[in-house]
């Protein structure tokens, strides 16, 4: 039985072992100043933990690597409720989401599971000019890791993969 699940989770590993590409929809338009706001991202039914982590992340990431572009990435801790709306129609900014959380654990192997999203949405357009769009995948075996490291893990890797896909997005615009 175990020999049996030690080549299931390996093949799964194989198979999960290319890293899915982040499917982005429209294009950014040029910015029209080199700063952008960022609201904090929503969540579903995650944990803080992975929330958190996911978000502080992603700014760390594109505030360390926007830099070397010139871009400016100031989050609006107030949350989009607070926020005029006449204002935030005149800015670029960014709305990030983290949904369809679900973790699967099992008595020796588990998975987690979450999509992501982060939309840009810039002044003139009605709806978001850029889509960036990433399904995540952590699939362990409880005597190697824990839950704790990979949520962290999953955190970490769509942080990643949304912040370089939107400087590459914003480097073409």
């Amino acid at each position: 039985m175990k020999a049996t699940l030690l080549v299931l989770s390996l093949l799964l590993t194989a198979c999960l072992g290319q890293v899915p590409a982040v499917k982005q929809v429209g294009q950014a338009a040029p910015l029209q100043s080199r700063q952008l706001y960022v609201l904090p991202f929503e969540t579903v039914m995650v944990p803080t933990e992975v929330a958190d982590r996911l978000f502080s992340a992603f700014i760390d990431r594109v505030n360390e690597r926007g830099s070397a572009q010139g871009y400016e990435f100031i989050i609006l801790k107030q949350g989009v409720k607070q926020i005029d709306p006449a204002w935030l129609e005149q800015q670029d900014y960014l709305r990030g989401e983290l949904f369809a959380y679900v973790e699967d654990i099992g008595s020796s192997v588990s998975v987690i599971k979450a999509r992501s999203r982060l939309l840009l949405f810039q002044p003139g357009r009605e709806a978001a000019s850029l889509e960036l769009n990433y399904a995540a995948e952590a699939f362990y075996e409880n005597d190697y890791s824990s839950l704790a490291a990979e949520r962290l893990r999953l955190a970490e890797e769509v942080s990643s993969q949304l912040a370089e896909q939107l400087l590459k997005a914003l480097s073409e615009s």
